[in-house]
């Protein structure tokens, strides 16, 4: 869809599902219930809402849907204080709807929090402002909605996290959007990108010029700059499917420019699966492997306790090393071409792997001190019969996944914004460095 920012197309309501069935609301003031079928009726201060079908029952009163409910004061659901009005539909139950600006009061304390620099969040104001705006333009029609609470889209919480700084950065970016050649941009964001940030077309498929992957540009440090996580071969097994037997191996196969794993195989005893990481990821659950920038080994990195998927316990594991004799000896023969690089960092924390030792034989001279390859004349194969990338560290029934970061890594990084606008960056010169070649304008 082609979009004229210029011409000021966009509504700006939003509509956020809330829930759904049999739900109870209530308000500070007297609420109003507006309805095709009925006017304008007064339904108190609390009502239970049975959604049923094309109807809904209201303190015991039936009316035809869709309806809308407002207030003199604030709206209540699920412990929540809502802003706007609520309405209930069939086709997705209740919603909050509110003018657009009022909806980025509740995102920003509830996605960044108001500690940080006023430059971080202008720039989130303006990316979630895009980006609820073109979620608006690509759902409303077939959903019934724009977006969800949740970090499926971005947190919404209501009025009830609003702060007076919060508010500042959502006022002073009013009608702010980034925008690619004249249209809204697809602007997802992230809590921590490990370092470097991935492109679109590798986590979600589709190629955008402006979400081709970039560094950060300050170093920092986050609570999930470094983390380890223990999964369950079963779970994994259960997770994927794909009926691959006991899991033998989890090898990250392909990485990107910024070393994030893009391509999983998973080996069992009766077959193999290979997978984008993110997929993964999601099928194993988001919460419990952070993220797809993963590591072959510990780099002083803290367990992380967001296990609950398989009841294990996750912690940090050394990985055993090789002595320094057999380390030099690996770089000269990986010097030699005789292991690439992947598989000398493979040997490093793998090395009770038997599959290496068997790859060559070793020819020394007389002095020790020469070491070339010759012909072997027994080859095993790599384990699970893949070479290249590096194998998840395995401890018994489980595998350690060493990573860094959280999120799908598209997009803005949020601790690296903060970062940024610490060093004095504006919001501006942060956001055309996470969307490169996009430029910010207004939409009205």
């Amino acid at each position: 869809m082609s979009l004229n920012i210029a011409a000021g197309a966009y509504a700006r309501d939003i509509y956020v599902k809330l829930g759904g069935g049999n739900v109870n609301i209530a308000s500070d003031g007297d609420m109003i219930l507006a309805a095709n079928n009925a006017g304008a009726v007064q339904i108190g201060r609390s009502a239970n809402l049975n959604i049923a079908g094309a109807n809904v029952s209201v303190n015991g009163r039936t009316f035809a849907l869709p309806v809308k409910i407002t207030s003199s004061g604030l709206l209540k659901f699920n412990g929540r204080s809502y802003r706007g009005a609520f309405v209930v539909t069939q086709k997705a139950g209740l919603l909050n709807a509110l003018d657009l600006e009022l909806y980025l009061r509740g995102v920003l304390p509830a996605e960044v929090g108001a500690a940080w620099p006023m430059e971080a969040l202008r720039a989130q104001a303006i990316i979630s402002r895009t980006y609820v705006l073109r979620q608006s333009i690509n759902n409303r029609a077939n959903k019934g909605y724009d977006v969800v609470d949740t970090d499926s889209d971005q947190v919404y919480k209501g009025a009830d996290v609003e702060t007076a700084k919060t508010n500042q950065a959502v006022a002073s970016t009013a009608g702010e959007i980034v925008a690619y050649r004249g249209e809204l941009a697809f602007t997802p964001f992230h809590s921590d990108s490990g370092g470097y940030t991935a492109r679109n077309a590798d986590v979600w498929g589709k190629s955008f010029p402006y979400l081709e992957g970039v560094p950060e540009a300050v170093e920092y440090k986050s609570p999930v700059s470094s983390w380890s996580v223990k999964i369950s071969r079963s779970h994994i097994a259960k997770s994927i499917g794909g009926n691959l037997g006991s899991i033998i191996e989890v090898r990250v196969t392909e990485t990107d420019a910024g070393g994030r794993a893009i391509g999983i195989t998973v080996v069992g005893t009766k077959g193999r699966k290979t997978m984008k990481a993110n997929n993964f990821r999601l099928a194993v659950g988001a919460r419990l492997l952070k993220s797809t920038m993963l590591t072959p080994y510990a780099s002083g990195t803290k367990s992380s306790s967001n296990n609950k998927n398989n009841n294990n316990k996750a912690k940090a594991v050394k990985m055993p090393e090789l002595n320094m004799p057999q380390e030099q000896m690996l770089a000269q023969m990986t010097a030699a071409g005789v292991f690439t690089s992947a598989e000398m960092i493979d040997m490093l924390t793998n090395p009770e792997r038997q599959n290496y030792y068997y790859k060559v034989g070793l020819e020394r001279s007389a002095n020790g001190k020469n070491i070339k390859p010759v012909p072997t004349v027994r080859q095993m194969p790599s384990f699970g019969g893949m070479s290249g990338g590096f194998s998840i560290a395995a401890d018994g029934e489980d595998f350690i996944f060493y990573g860094k970061g959280w999120g799908h890594g598209v997009g803005l990084s949020q601790w690296g914004c903060q970062a940024m606008a610490q060093q004095g960056w504006t919001a501006e010169k942060i956001l055309t460095h996470y969307y490169p070649g996009t430029n910010i304008t207004g939409y009205r």
